[in-house]
């Protein structure tokens, strides 16, 4: 709990309150039911572990396997995560593998257990853009292989909509949009356009790059009404003084937290 905590609300996974559950049911869930790929695979494994021993443990989490049928999940959860020698990946170190596979190996730890959810915190963060399209590849093949959801975090729009179905957008903590990735285009909040327009877009060159102009607010320093206020375009003075900026439904699949969506935008479309 340190640094933040729940104000309110719920957050269901197969009829469980995930806020409310308590340690005996998060031991049923975590690294079972879902599992969880780390921001950078750099930092990801254990250093001091062969990749072999890191497998076990997300394999085995009760202890009770025996080892030739740890051995076999192991090498086949490598060879699904498409590394090559298997065998000779199983005893190695995390340091004697490039970012691409150690963010294999990750992936392949988050689904040792077949879980019906995996959380992908920024999972191409520090590589290179061919093996970033080589890692969300792979997360899209297991997403259709497994029937498995993918919550997908990252500052990237652009990688969002090119994978997700819905998109769901924050600043400065707080909820700000919830669009279908079909409708990113037609978003109803000033931050979403911008920081869709600040893409690089190699097909459709656009001149000079859009940016977003000034910093978010510190940390638990939020300003009064909007917190995108400073940085927005559009800005008037009933964003900074409207105490409390509702996310509201705006259409059956839109959520937004603009008052002034309808004067900027023309409503719900």
């Amino acid at each position: 709990r340190r640094g933040a905590y729940i104000e309110s609300g719920s957050i269901d996974f197969e009829g469980i309150d995930l806020v409310k559950a308590k340690k005996k049911d998060w031991r049923n869930i975590r690294g079972h039911k879902i599992g969880y790929i780390p921001q950078s695979a750099l930092a990801g494994p254990n250093p001091v572990m062969r990749i072999g021993a890191q497998l076990a443990e997300a394999i085995n989490q009760s202890g009770k396997k025996p080892s030739d049928e740890v051995r076999r999940r192991a090498l086949e959860l490598l060879e699904l995560v498409q590394i090559r020698r298997p065998e000779v990946v199983l005893k190695q170190y995390p340091y004697e593998l490039s970012g691409g596979m150690k963010q294999r190996v990750m992936i392949a730890c988050a689904i040792a257990q077949n879980p019906k959810l995996i959380v992908a915190d920024e999972p191409t963060t520090g590589l290179d853009v061919t093996v970033q399209a080589e890692i969300m590849e792979l997360l899209r093949s297991i997403r259709k292989e497994f029937d498995t959801s993918i919550i997908l975090v990252s500052h990237d729009l652009q990688l969002i909509n090119s994978v997700c179905d819905d998109i769901v957008v924050m600043h400065a903590g707080a909820t700000i949009e919830k669009v279908p990735s079909s409708k990113v285009t037609a978003a109803l909040h000033p931050y979403t356009h911008a920081l869709y327009d600040s893409r690089i877009d190699l097909v459709e060159p656009r001149g000079k790059l859009r940016t977003i102009k000034g910093q978010p607010p510190s940390v638990g320093k939020w300003p009064t009404g909007c917190r995108f206020a400073d940085r927005c375009d559009f800005v008037k003075d009933v964003c900074r003084t409207t105490d409390s900026i509702p996310f509201a439904q705006v259409n059956e699949n839109q959520w937004s937290a603009c008052i002034r969506h309808k004067e900027i935008y023309g409503g719900a479309n």
